[in-house]
């Protein structure tokens, strides 16, 4: 058997007795190829369909492309033909000699491939290297991608639907779990240890699943089995990818016969099922040949007409067997036509366990013992004690013929030997056992049965189909488990999971060290971990990683991170900038009908996304992966906030609880005013969701309010990170109220506003010298808006302001500078063009100027007069 990948967190290891050898350095690809592949683009006159494939390219042209396959048997090396062909096949080593090699490069996700022609190093190191004839029929500049792991759609639509059926079974499980754990004592908790000393989950207590849950089970998988029915009858799927469907459901099939009995219990009689599957997977006889034996004029002399009698009877057909041996009443012999219409009768009327007649099994066995008495008896009775090959009389010519019917009668009475010499295959053999020779059988005879049939008649190790469908047969599980994988990584997985929820794998510590059951189900999302396109298999990935144990948690965790979630692509305004950066200079018209069809496309990615982010929020719940739908909001929070998608940026900062990110948030939007002004602020403020900047000023009222009832002290200080984005927060919103105020004209309620701004504590203190600037204009208005109070109020902050920058200019004087930059127009700019501290420091003179003025009229027209 081909080594098994061994992943992190699972490893084999090799003891003598064992027939699997796993080395964690083998690395084998489990579909679709089976070994190392090499490129050529040469031509080929062997053409298969692949399970890959490949296009070419050559700067913004497409060019055609095809892929041919062929496999070199004595390399075990699997060779792909890409096309267009960059050269013959006969001038292979032409085109080598014009100095051109090939490079390619291997995608980390999705396993595609990039491949392109180059110059072929040098031998020289002090000569460059050069290629001959530039002109060939392709250009070097072709650019080849190879999907290896590339899914056919059929294969696409049984991983999607089947995905659906395995949760409901972990569903349907845990159910019948919980149903039952009421009758588990509390003794039998205390002591329940594996063998690794760990105290095992209440649901190992309980056994193997009840017969309600087994016969729900059944239903599942014969659902499976109608998946793979469908796609293995769908004649316009390749012929390659039918058969591994065919095989597949006959093997899910004989697992489910065997393991999933119709009654949940499994203690009925077993050989009709059996029979039937075998029938199914191998139909036999052929009818063609039957009609062809009947329409001659003598039908026994036909050299297959007996072996065809003898194919029914294994196969269950009596009916056509007894028409068979009606045709020989008409034999002129005598002793053959009256023996032939004797065992016609006996075989018409041999009891089946399927009959309805039938209310229990005991009345068919008892039944059937009667039949085989009175056939013995009557067999008997029609020799009269002749020896053998004188049943027809001394005439030598009739003993061939009495070899074939002693043969018949020998499978009527179910002799184990002659049925072991008839059989065509085990399958056969174990089929006819269970109607001919132990028609009592049960499940739990077939171990014994197999071991005594496949003495005679040993399974073809080179199909991979029977040695599975032989070690299901046996109950050795983890071979016919093994033989799934590498047959087809979705069968192991599947059929693993179902045999696990029975307790059927037993739990090998010397080789295993996580269940065999986890292990299938982590290949088989790396499997589709490894696709091109894994990303429309994200959530399905997810649910199998959530069912695989420790290790299939641990990596739910990590591919949850790794989900695109394009929310941070560049905004319409900034992707035309950038595009009129580049064309300087240049007269480019645009469209109406692109412009419209540019916004409708980023339009739709936008709902793509967020109904994408959506989903992970939803998946993150159901699997209680709540810090990582943080770590996942972060991150998008970060890139949108470097895009300047403010407003998405804060609900995504909400949903992680990050306060940091959205005091960053507040302060980019504060910027924003400062150098390009209050409509530009306005904008930005009013993407915000609403019931941020609605329950700041509460949430910030809250926080002052906590007192810590020890020191007497708030208990949050001022600069936490809860303090700060609120703060924040309620400043933006207080802010763009007395920018509104001003808008509309109501000068008194914007003075008011822009004084509990400054008073308040929630203004940081980059903007004081700003909103100090900010009313000198109010200060100056025809009417009085500030009281003597509020007038004292600012000279206390500006004498804050005009102190602290004597030190620390920066802190106090940098965004004034940036807001006067933007609000000097041409003719007031100074000579340098350049707005320093100095123009800073005048305006801080003209403001201490206005508030004197504002405080003198304030006094002198007895306006909230102090004195």
């Amino acid at each position: 058997m081909a080594p098994a990948p061994t992943p992190s967190g699972f490893s084999f290891s090799s003891s003598g007795s064992s027939p699997f050898s796993f080395s964690p350095q083998d690395k084998i690809s489990k579909q679709p190829q089976s070994g190392p592949s090499t490129f050529s683009f040469s031509n080929s006159s062997n053409t298969v369909q692949p399970d890959a494939s490949t296009s070419a390219s050559k700067g913004t042209q497409q060019l055609p492309y095809n892929m041919e396959y062929s496999s070199h048997f004595e390399d075990d090396i699997e060779i792909l033909h890409s096309r267009p062909y960059a050269y013959k096949k006969s001038e292979k080593k032409k085109w080598q000699s014009t100095g051109r090699t090939l490079c390619t490069v291997s995608s980390p996700v999705g396993g595609e491939l990039a491949t392109w022609v180059t110059k072929k190093p040098s031998s020289n190191p002090n000569e460059s290297s050069t290629i001959s004839e530039p002109m060939r029929s392709v250009s070097d500049k072709t650019i080849y991608f190879t999907a290896l792991n590339w899914l056919p759609q059929p294969l696409i639509q049984l991983y999607t639907e089947s995905h659906l059926l395995f949760t409901s079974l972990q569903q349907i499980v845990a159910e019948s779990h919980s149903r039952r754990l009421p009758s588990v004592g509390l003794d039998k908790v205390a002591e329940a240890w594996d063998k690794r000393g760990n105290l095992v989950g209440i649901e190992g207590l309980l056994g193997p699943p009840d017969a309600e849950t087994i016969m729900h089970m059944r239903r599942l998988a014969d659902l499976y089995l109608d998946q793979l029915g469908d796609l293995k009858n769908n004649h316009e799927i390749d012929i390659e990818l039918r058969t591994r469907f065919l095989t597949s459901y006959n093997i899910l099939h004989l697992a489910e016969v065997l393991y999933l009995p119709v009654d949940g219990k499994g203690e009925g009689l077993v050989g009709e099922e059996i029979l039937d599957w075998v029938n199914d997977v191998d139909p036999a006889p052929d009818n063609s040949q039957g009609n062809e034996i009947m329409s001659t004029r003598n039908p026994w002399d036909h050299p297959s007409f007996f072996p065809y009698i003898s194919r029914c009877i294994l196969r269950g057909f009596q009916l056509p067997a007894a028409s068979f041996l009606r045709s020989l009443s008409n034999h002129q012999h005598s002793p053959i036509s009256k023996l032939a219409s004797l065992l016609a009768q006996h075989i018409s009327v041999f009891p089946r366990s399927t009959e309805e007649r039938w209310r229990v099994d005991l009345d068919f066995l008892q039944a059937h013992k009667s039949w085989l008495a009175k056939f013995r008896a009557e067999i008997v009775n029609f020799t009269g004690g002749k020896s053998k090959g004188k049943w027809f009389g001394d005439d030598d010519k009739y003993q061939s013929m009495e070899s074939d019917i002693r043969t018949i009668i020998e499978l009527m009475e179910g002799r184990p030997t002659r049925i072991l010499e008839e059989a065509s295959d085990w399958k056969e053999a174990l089929g006819a056992w269970g109607i001919l020779v132990d028609v009592d059988l049960r499940r739990d005879h077939l171990p014994e049965i197999m071991s005594m049939i496949l003495d005679k008649i040993p399974v073809d190790s080179t199909i991979p189909e029977d040695s599975i469908q032989s070690a299901l047969c046996s109950a050795d599980i983890i071979k016919a488990l093994m033989g799934c994988y590498d047959l087809d990584i979705w069968l192991s997985a599947h059929l693993g999971d179902l045999l696990d929820q029975l307790e059927l794998i037993p739990d090998d510590e010397q080789r295993f060290e996580i269940p065999l059951r986890d292990y299938f189900l982590l290949e088989y999302t790396e499997a589709l971990q490894n696709q091109p396109k894994y990303s429309a298999f994200w959530r399905v990935i997810c649910d199998y990683l959530n069912y695989a144990g420790v290790e299939g948690r641990n990596r739910l965790r990590s591919h949850i991170l790794r989900i695109s979630i394009g929310l941070d692509g560049e905004s319409k305004g900034k992707k035309r900038q950038d595009n009129d950066d580049q064309h300087e200079g240049m007269d480019i018209e645009e469209s109406d009908g692109d412009r419209d069809t540019n916004g409708e496309g980023q339009s739709k990615e936008i709902e793509e996304a967020v109904r994408l982010l959506d989903e992970v929020r939803a998946a993150c719940g159901e699997f209680h992966l709540e810090e990582e739908f943080k770590l996942i909001s972060q991150i998008l929070a970060g890139k949108l906030i470097r895009k300047g998608e403010y407003g998405m940026a804060a609900s995504m900062s909400m949903m992680a609880s990050d306060g940091w990110a959205l005091s960053r948030i507040a302060e980019k939007i504060l910027d924003s005013y400062i150098t390009e002004g209050d409509e530009e602020f306005l904008r930005l403020v009013d993407t915000l969701p609403p019931t941020l900047l609605s329950e700041a000023p509460t949430a910030l009222a809250e926080l002052q309010a906590q007192i810590d009832p020890v020191s007497g002290l708030p208990g949050l200080p001022a600069t936490s990170a809860p303090s700060v984005f609120a703060s924040r927060l309620t400043f933006l919103s207080e802010f763009r109220d007395y920018l509104l105020f001003l808008n509309q004209g109501a000068r008194d309620r914007a003075a008011s506003k822009l004084v509990s701004l400054l008073t308040s504590g929630i203004a940081p203190i980059s903007i004081w010298a700003v909103l100090l600037v900010e009313s000198i204009d109010l200060l100056e208005d025809s009417e009085i808006l500030f009281s003597s109070n509020e007038t004292f109020e600012l000279l206390r902050v500006l004498e804050e302001v005009k102190s602290n920058a004597s030190f620390a200019p920066s802190d106090y004087l940098d965004q004034l500078t940036q807001y006067l930059r933007r609000s000097f127009t041409a003719d007031e700019m100074p000579d340098s063009k350049k707005v320093g501290y100095e123009e800073g420091w005048k305006k801080i003179d003209q403001v201490r100027l206005a508030l004197a003025r504002n405080l003198a009229r304030s006094l002198v027209n007895g306006f909230d007069s102090p004195f």
